[in-house]
């Protein structure tokens, strides 16, 4: 079972701004705006630590959040989840690109260089462990998703797949669509419900631990 030792808001920041001092491992959330990234942050969290933006695709600020938890088998594990403005939101496939790669680019060169996270930390600085994209298993193969794992992956950026909203389709069909969506992103994917059970999120836990590289907090 996965025990939350600590779970919490922090602040919210600029896109290109400075992150708290103190945070260490650092992952980031993006996704589509209103695809439920908030939700999966509350769900992780096993209590309610974020609220939804009141008009998908206005929100600017990056909404970071501090997380502990202690895992079987593993150390405690510390990271920080950094929500990232959703993109997507009325607009086609090219705009979408181009808004999400602006808004994450400024993201992204913020942080130090991800291929030294032991030095970072050792230095008391944040460092990008990963990303998780974030989809709606309801609608597969969109285009916006596909661009946004692309330009993730062209960053070398570690990659967890969670899909969310299983809890308005029927176990068959949300299997079906967890498939469908393995398929066009060539993804494994998590599926992550509203109010799923420690049992249910312990995989997607265990990503992140694997990503901090144990996190030990």
């Amino acid at each position: 079972m996965v025990k939350i030792l600590a779970a919490e808001f922090v602040t919210s920041v600029a896109a290109g701004g400075a992150l708290p001092a103190g945070t260490r491992a650092v992952i980031a959330l993006v996704g589509r705006s209103n695809v439920g990234k908030s939700t999966l942050v509350n769900t992780l969290a096993h209590r309610r630590i974020a609220r939804a933006g009141a008009k998908p695709g206005t929100t600017r600020l990056l909404n970071v959040y501090g997380l502990r938890a202690s895992l079987p088998g593993r150390q405690t594990v510390g990271l920080s989840l950094v929500d990232l403005p959703g993109y997507g939101y009325a607009r086609g496939p090219r705009e979408t690109a181009q808004d999400f790669e602006t808004l994450t680019t400024r993201f992204f060169d913020a942080m130090v260089d991800s291929s030294a996270p032991r030095a970072a930390g050792r230095a008391g600085r944040a460092w990008l462990a990963g990303a998780v994209l974030v989809v709606d298993v309801r609608h597969p193969g969109l285009a916006a998703d596909k661009a946004a794992h692309d330009w993730l992956t062209r960053r070398d950026c570690p990659v967890v797949v969670v899909a969310t909203k299983g809890d308005r389709l029927s176990r068959t069909a949300c299997r079906r669509a967890v498939s469908a969506h393995e398929t066009a992103l060539d993804h494994p994917v998590i599926p992550v419900s509203r109010g799923a059970d420690g049992a249910a999120v312990r995989p997607l836990w265990r990503a992140l631990a694997d990503m901090a590289g144990g996190g030990a907090a």
